[in-house]
């Protein structure tokens, strides 16, 4: 797949897995994306991602896989991810994220925060 990730994605409400790892996708991740109310896996890694990481994936309450590595998205890490109670696995790594890591994600069993090379934010 190559472009831009529809926004309209945004209305599946029912819609469980997106998997578009290993793609060509290009620009922004759309905010959309957090209306994904039963989302429980969302994998894009190893494409071409660029800007920040929207605060809207912090609504994704039954989010347990959260994949982004391998993309150029910049900015900080949102605050917003450390509502995500249920989160299992965190990959971010591979970006150019910068600030620091909300304290709320060190608990997250499976990730590789320590590849990003940033502090926890202070609490």
């Amino acid at each position: 797949m190559t472009g831009a990730i529809p926004p309209e994605l945004g209305n599946l409400s029912n819609l469980q897995w997106l998997d578009f790892g290993g793609n060509d996708l290009t620009g922004a991740i759309p905010p959309e994306l957090g209306n994904l109310a039963n989302l429980d896996w969302l994998d894009l890694r190893g494409n071409a991602l660029t800007g920040a990481i929207p605060p809207e994936l912090g609504n994704l309450a039954n989010l347990d896989w959260l994949d982004l590595r391998y993309n150029a998205l910049t900015g900080a890490i949102p605050a917003e991810l450390g509502n995500l109670a249920n989160l299992w696995s965190l990959y971010l790594s591979g970006n150019r994220l910068t600030g620091c890591i909300p304290v709320a994600l060190r608990s997250v069993p499976t990730n590789d925060l320590f590849r990003l090379d940033l502090p926890y934010c202070d609490e």
